[in-house]
């Protein structure tokens, strides 16, 4: 992290994922109280999204490389297998919103705004980042499988949560209406995209470093 371009580049990208987090909370919010909800239970709503969390993870990482990459969470988050994880949760985060949720989902105004940071704008631009300003090394083979423990314990979270609340981020993670076999099968095809699709980020990780 010590050109110019790659310092710039993380720390717009930052500002605009904070931006959308900031926005989104302060949105969201006053809705969810509106509906009976706790400031507590709002929060912890907001946060229960996968795609709230990898973006707040996201523009975290960004922040650290820019503002103190010698930090023990700096050297952390800088590690390549961990910006090559990062790469893969904010891809899934656009690829699910496309193929499986944008045609259930009309958000309009700010909900618009904050959804298109999230969903498109942030994993292009993280996924470019990661492709011409981070450099690449060859990343151990056994991270197909270690970067699958995120979100596992998120689903897991998530199950165990809507078993008690009945309330469930996403529809194809909805036990109360699909079913536990419907739901599994679900989660079967998302664990194989997650592996391939960290096997790709891993081969062209080695594939560059190699050349």
């Amino acid at each position: 992290m010590k050109s110019k371009v790659q310092l710039a580049y993380a720390a717009l990208l930052a500002l605009i994922i904070w931006i959308g987090i900031i926005l989104q909370f302060y949105i969201s919010i006053p809705d969810y109280l509106e509906k009976g909800r706790t400031l507590g239970g709002a929060i912890v709503q907001l946060l229960s999204y996968f795609t709230i969390q990898t973006n707040l993870l996201l523009a975290l990482l960004l922040s650290l490389l820019v503002l103190k990459p010698q930090s023990k969470l700096g050297r952390f988050f800088a590690a390549p297998h961990v910006i090559g994880a990062m790469a893969a949760y904010i891809i899934i985060v656009g690829l699910v919103y496309h193929f499986m949720l944008r045609t259930q989902f009309h958000p309009v105004g700010l909900f618009k705004t904050t959804s298109d940071i999230f969903h498109i704008l942030s994993p292009i631009a993280f996924v470019l980042f990661w492709l011409f300003l981070v450099k690449k090394t060859r990343i151990k083979w056994i991270n197909v499988l270690l970067w699958l423990v995120y979100p596992l314990f998120y689903t897991i979270y998530v199950l165990i949560r809507g078993a008690f609340t009945s309330y469930y981020p996403y529809n194809f993670l909805e036990v109360s209406t699909l079913g536990f076999d419907k739901v599994m099968v679900n989660c079967g095809f998302l664990l194989i995209g997650f592996i391939i699709l960290n096997a790709v980020l891993i081969l062209i990780s080695r594939l560059v470093a190699k050349h």
